[in-house]
């Protein structure tokens, strides 16, 4: 087929002289017979596959009876993005064959490499033989079988052969890895990208553990892959033993299916699946699940045991990029009762949210249209009255260029908005307009001091139906609308002083605020998102104290306080900040008693912070009455890393403020450390106890984790202590096991018993 120089083209690029010898053969001369070069190259071109194969070796001899190219001494072949180095090859040009042998390394397109002594290839290297082969995939992993066929270029077929994804090791590269599958017979499939067995043994170090008729797993090129996931077993106190099972769908590259049965033995099996899809300007995500059993509940503080009936909970994603300006979206969370996430372990929230939305961004503006609906899951009926429905909340903010204001100079805000709260039961309705039009504009004086003027005027309209306390009390009319005008100016100033040092700088900077306001009728306003009023260091300097609209604080007041610090150029600091209020009328106050603006001067606050090269962090925040220094609130968080340990703490104290829900002191202590063995081995643990007016732990967990080249485990121990009824309670051991592309085995939710010691 080559006697036509159409289909045997023989390129000397300056590496060799051709010469016809005795025999009418061809040969390309190496550097000691020709022009001083030491490689030859040829470019074959071949007319069964149109594929051209280039060839360079130290040597090339052309037999004109036999149609063949022998090639020596360190020999490469390239053809169709494959190649092949051996220390001989022999190329037929008649049937485009390729026979190599020494040490013979064939690298395919995607980065695979097979290693062996003698390799056979033929159709430019999509079908071919290999004995004693050793493959090492681009994913790391590697194959060792005593022969293998190479088929139409994307599969390869392997006989006695192991697999495994672990490294090599270089002590001993002999060694058995930490686990390999074996196998009579082992095939890849580069188009589905799977590795399939026959008659495979799943081993550790050597030793067999598990035997599989047939077994198959991705192949590490791919993400995402259509088959059974992992298993999950173990044993529940409340569910009994259990085992789950679940399959992947891939179904597309924009959408896949995950559904999964676990069956268990003291109750009905449960169902569940997960879907996602993406199109191009949206996504979708969806989880649910569906069974059939009883449950725990809680009447009055009294625990009752329901009979069985259909549970189970629906979570919804959506969002939709309109265009470069819109977007919407959803966010779905139902549940059949307060027990259910937490009893099989989905979630342990305590109020689900649920919204439809729209926005709207452009520049610095930014608009909004939202429906949201709440379920408190908390096992209290009480919690369950507060939680009202937005129908609808709109809003519309708009923020000016800077110095965009006219002679004042500045720069400009205006929001608006609409909310609607509907509750059940004839609870209190609100429906509120409000409009706020706000300035503000920082000057800088030549010396040095620093202050920021902003101004605010705003209105309020309410609507209000069923107002509460209106059917005990004939004062409080139950169906009224009320409006509210407001203004107020603020001016802080700051005058920093630094000290500069060769290595850090020192900052002293005492800041003093004004703000005044007229003092309004705010009585028969209806208060829904203004009532948990704290002050701290980072809001004490506030114009209007008040989270929300429904608040507002109606008193002029002054603000004072002094920051400190040394800081360095490689970013350690020290720093402390001490504040205080004071309101120019001793006789009213709108403020709830315990919120520490509640007096004439306010609780003292202040907060410490230090970190040291970001090994060594403290920040610790207080609240201290202002008559007797008695603490009112302590926050500490500290974390250290001292070599492989890391520690880390959190405590915290507050006292109860009054007509909020939760009236109760609260004080706890959280601690928590973890270490690192080594680059593989890590310990960890924590406990959170609770020191208020029912003490004791609440929640503790301890675990070990591993994470290796080719496998990684966690063993975990929870506990936490709270009613039966909440569905939380108890102690849980987690074990996951993960091996490098075969996915996670895990046992999870095996729970030792509710409050058991």
């Amino acid at each position: 087929m080559f006697k036509t120089k159409s289909y045997f083209l023989a390129t000397i690029f300056f590496c060799g002289v051709l010469v016809q010898g005795a025999d009418g053969g061809f040969s390309f001369l190496s550097r000691e017979n020709a022009l001083g070069m030491k490689r030859a190259y040829a470019s074959v071109g071949t007319k069964i596959s149109g594929d051209a194969v280039d060839l360079q070796a130290d040597k090339l001899e052309h037999n004109q009876n036999g149609q063949s190219i022998t090639a020596t001494g360190d020999v490469i072949l390239k053809q169709s993005g494959k190649t092949v180095k051996a220390d001989k090859i022999i190329y037929n040009l008649q049937e485009d064959t390729v026979i190599a042998t020494g040490h013979v390394v064939f690298t395919d397109v995607n980065g695979d490499r097979h290693y062996a002594d003698r390799f056979e290839f033929n159709n430019a290297l999509k079908n071919g033989f290999i004995e004693e082969m050793k493959s090492f995939l681009a994913d790391g992993s590697r194959f060792i079988a005593s022969s293998g066929q190479h088929v139409a270029g994307n599969k390869t077929i392997m006989t006695d052969a192991r697999y495994t994804p672990c490294e090599v090791c270089e002590a001993n590269p002999e060694a058995e890895p930490l686990w390999q599958i074996r196998a009579s017979e082992v095939e890849h499939d580069k188009d589905s990208k799977m590795i399939s067995y026959h008659n495979a043994r799943f081993e550790i170090k050597g030793v067999p553990v598990a035997y599989m008729p047939y077994f198959s797993h991705p192949d590490g090129s791919v993400k995402r892959k259509s088959g059974f996931l992992a298993p999950t077993a173990g044993y529940n106190s409340d569910l009994g033993a259990f085992v789950e099972e679940s399959y992947y769908w891939s179904i597309a590259p924009d959408k896949d299916l995950t559904f999964g049965i676990m069956a268990m033995s003291q109750k009905a099996p449960l169902v569940k699946t997960e879907w996602r899809q993406r199109w191009e300007n949206a996504s979708l995500k969806a989880i649910g699940s569906l069974t059939y059993s009883e449950r725990t509940d809680d009447e009055a503080g009294v625990e009752i045991d329901r009979d069985e009936e259909l549970r189970g909970h629906l979570k919804t994603k959506a969002l939709w990029d309109i265009n470069n300006k819109w977007r919407s979206g959803a966010n779905i969370y139902l549940a059949s009762d307060e027990q259910y996430l937490r009893q099989y372990d989905f979630d342990d929230q305590d109020v689900l949210e649920n919204e439809l939305y729209v926005e709207r961004f452009s520049g610095r503006n930014y608009a909004a249209g939202r429906l949201l609906a709440f379920k408190d899951v908390r096992v209290d009926e009480e919690r369950d009255e507060d939680q009202p429905n937005i129908l609808p909340e709109i809003e519309a903010n708009f923020i000016g260029e800077p110095n965009s204001m006219p002679i004042i100079g500045g720069r400009w805000n205006a929001n608006t908005s609409i909310i609607g709260l509907v509750r059940d039961n004839d609870a209190q309705d609100v429906t509120r307009g409000h409009v706020e039009l706000g300035w503000q504009r920082k000057l800088v004086s030549q010396t040095g001091f620093i202050t920021i003027l902003d101004a605010s005027m705003q209105g309020s309209i309410y609507n209000v139906n069923d107002r509460t306390g209106y059917k005990t009390n004939s004062l409080i009319k139950g169906n009224s609308t009320e409006n509210r005008a407001f203004a107020y100016i603020n001016a802080e100033t700051s005058y920093p002083l630094v000290k500069t040092y060769k290595k850090n700088q020192a900052v002293i900077e005492p800041v003093v605020s004004v703000m005044l306001a007229p003092d309004i009728d705010t009585n028969n306003i209806p208060n829904e998102d203004s009532q948990d009023v704290q002050i701290d260091a980072l809001g004490l300097f506030e114009a209007d104290r008040f989270p929300g609209i429904d608040g507002v604080e109606d008193q002029s007041h002054i603000t004072y306080g002094m920051r400190t610090g040394l800081y360095d150029a490689a970013g350690s600091y020290g720093d402390i900040f001490i504040g205080q209020s004071y309101q120019f009328d001793e006789n009213a106050n709108i403020f709830s008693s315990g919120s520490g603006l509640d007096e004439q001067s306010s609780d003292i606050v202040g907060e410490v912070r230090a970190n040291y090269k970001n090994d060594y962090t403290l920040d610790y925040r207080f609240q201290l009455d202002n008559d007797s220094l008695a603490s009112q609130r302590h926050e500490i968080d500290a974390t250290a890393h001292i070599a492989k340990l890391s520690l880390s703490s959190r405590y915290l104290f507050a006292k109860a403020i009054e007509n909020l829900d939760d009236e109760e002191t609260r004080e706890q202590v959280y601690s928590g450390a973890s270490y690192y063995i080594d680059d593989k081995w890590r310990v960890y643990g924590g406990a959170r106890h609770d020191l208020g007016d029912n003490p004791g732990l609440r929640k503790a967990n301890l675990g070990v984790v591993y994470t290796g080249q080719c496998i990684s485990w966690s063993l975990a121990g929870e506990r936490t202590l709270t009613d039966d009824s909440s569905g939380d309670s108890g102690a849980e051991i987690f074990l996951r096991v993960g091996f490098k592309n075969l996915g996670e085995l895990q046992t999870s939710g095996v729970q030792l018993g509710r409050n058991s010691e």
